[in-house]
C-alpha cells in the first residue's frame, strides 16, 4: 500500500455526511433513512418508552484518536459548515464515513472536495464501502474496507499494529428538545412506583 507524500504530517480531515437527514429530498427519504437507531428501529414498538438518542460518529473519532497526524473531526455537519472547513484550511487527506443509505451524500462530499481541495486525498469508509461496485458510484481515490485505524496508520506510515487507544469523550447531546425524552419518561416512572410503593 502507497503511503502517503506527508505521511504523518498530512492535515485530515474526517466527517460523518452532512444534514438535514431523514428528510424527502434528493439524498433520500424518511422512510430509507431513519437517522435514529433505537427510536426508528431497535425499541420503535416501544412507545412512549423507545429510547431518543444521539450517537456520536464513533468510527472517526477512534481513528482520529489513533493517528499522530493533525485530525479535524465534523461530526453530523451542515453542508455549508462542511464546504466552509474545507475552505479555511489546506487539507491533505479528506475521510468521509457513512452508513449504505447515505450514498448520495458522499457522491456529493467528494464533488465539493474535488472543487473545493483539489489536490486533497479522498477516503471514503463506514458501512457505505460494502456497496458492491462503489468505486464506480463516487469520485474517491480510497475506498477503506475493514478496519479504518489500521488502514490509515499505514497510509500515513504509523505502525498499523500498535496499541489502541480509547476515546473517552463523553456524547453531548444535540441542541435539540427530544434529547429528555427518555429521561423525561423515567422520572415519572420513578415517582409512579415510588408513590404505588409508599401507598402499599
Amino acid at each position: 500500500m502507497p503511503i502517503h507524500p506527508k505521511g504523518c504530517n498530512a492535515r485530515i480531515l474526517l466527517s460523518s455526511v452532512f444534514g438535514p437527514y431523514a428528510q424527502d429530498d434528493e439524498f433520500g427519504s424518511r422512510k430509507i433513512n431513519p437517522m435514529e437507531l433505537y427510536h426508528n428501529q431497535v425499541t420503535r414498538e416501544q412507545g412512549p418508552f423507545s429510547l431518543r438518542m444521539f450517537h456520536r460518529s464513533w468510527g472517526i473519532l477512534m481513528i482520529q484518536k489513533n493517528i499522530s497526524a493533525p485530525t479535524t473531526v465534523l461530526d453530523f455537519p451542515t453542508r455549508d459548515a462542511f464546504e466552509a472547513e474545507l475552505s479555511a484550511h489546506d487539507y491533505d487527506i479528506v475521510g468521509i464515513s457513512s452508513i449504505i443509505v447515505n450514498v448520495g451524500k458522499v457522491r456529493e462530499m467528494c464533488r465539493i472536495v474535488r472543487r473545493i481541495a483539489p489536490r486533497a486525498t479522498i477516503v471514503v469508509g463506514g458501512h457505505v464501502a460494502a456497496i458492491p461496485g462503489i468505486e464506480d458510484m463516487i469520485d474517491a481515490d480510497h475506498i477503506v474496507k475493514g478496519d479504518g485505524i489500521s488502514w490509515m496508520r499505514r497510509f500515513l506510515g504509523e505502525d498499523d499494529a500498535a496499541a489502541i487507544r480509547v476515546t473517552r469523550e463523553i456524547p453531548r447531546p444535540p441542541s435539540s428538545p427530544r434529547w429528555g425524552v427518555p429521561w423525561v419518561a423515567i422520572s415519572v416512572l420513578r415517582r409512579h412506583f415510588s408513590a404505588a410503593r409508599a401507598s402499599i
